[in-house]
């Protein structure tokens, strides 16, 4: 009996041991948390005071891939067409991030995104960034905002110009600029047509809609071309097509987009 009592008073005093360290632990974590946060804050307080160490034009240039320290000429006003929802804001401090940004615009409209400029290597916050904006009206009155204080700086806005930056507008500056080739000498017994720079996702029924719906031209065959040691699609093939009238109409397609892709074509001469 008295062994189990002294069991229990040994149990109970170590509960109270762990207890007490548990404590300890939480009141010196509190501490450490206390101390980062006053750090925290300083730094933001430095921060907020100090002007950004690059330019507009800088964060500019280096959104466009000119990070050689030389400051080009700005194209003309109307070179790039603007975005109708998206806003260029520079001059923005370093301790600004989507949630502020956002409440201090939020009378112009809702922010939908934020596309922060950063180095690309060391990724430091260049002071500027891209907002995309709910509508063309909420867009139209950020930039009418433009001087607004935001974290003690006056915020630069302006229309953002679509310059051919992510994939879809590099793909689609590079179709606009295809130079369409003319067609040359139509051959004798010609009924087949070359056709290239096609879309990778093409099939047979999706060129055969191009042309039916493109030209009332019906098509009877195609062959598509692949590399012969993987099987992959080359992006190139030939339409065969039952007579002259289906054939010419066909042509009369050559360059225009098919499936996103300004359509090569050219006479094929049997063999």
């Amino acid at each position: 009996m008295a062994r189990d009592d002294a069991s229990e008073a040994k149990k109970a005093k170590k509960a109270k041991q762990a207890k007490k360290e548990k404590k300890e632990k939480r009141a010196r974590g509190d501490a450490c948390e206390d101390a980062r946060a006053k750090k925290r804050s300083k730094k933001s307080d430095a921060a907020a005071d100090e002007k950004p160490t690059t330019t507009d034009d800088e964060a500019t240039a280096t959104r466009d891939g000119r990070s050689d320290g030389v400051k080009k000429d700005a194209p003309a006003p109307g070179t790039f067409p603007t975005s109708s929802t998206h806003v260029y804001m520079g001059n923005l401090a370093w301790t600004i991030d989507e949630a502020a940004l956002g409440e201090a615009f939020a009378d112009c409209g809702e922010v939908l995104s934020i596309k922060w400029f950063e180095e690309k290597e060391t990724k430091k916050f260049l002071g500027a960034g891209v907002v995309e904006f709910d509508s063309t009206e909420a867009a139209a009155r950020a930039v009418a905002a433009a001087g607004r204080q935001v974290h003690n700086r006056e915020t630069k806005i302006r229309a953002w110009e679509e310059r051919g930056n992510t994939g879809e507008e590099k793909r689609a500056a590079k179709a606009a600029k295809f130079e369409v080739k003319p067609m040359g000498p139509k051959p004798a017994g010609c009924y087949t047509l070359f056709m290239g720079n096609l879309n990778f996702a093409i099939d047979d029924d999706a060129i055969y809609k191009f042309f039916k719906e493109g030209a009332d031209a019906e098509m009877v065959a195609v062959r598509w071309l692949t590399n012969k040691e993987s099987g992959e699609f080359r992006g190139v093939g030939f339409a065969d097509f039952a007579d002259d009238e289906n054939l010419d109409r066909a042509a009369t397609l050559n360059g225009k987009p098919c499936m996103g892709r300004p359509i090569r074509m050219d006479w094929q001469a049997p063999k």
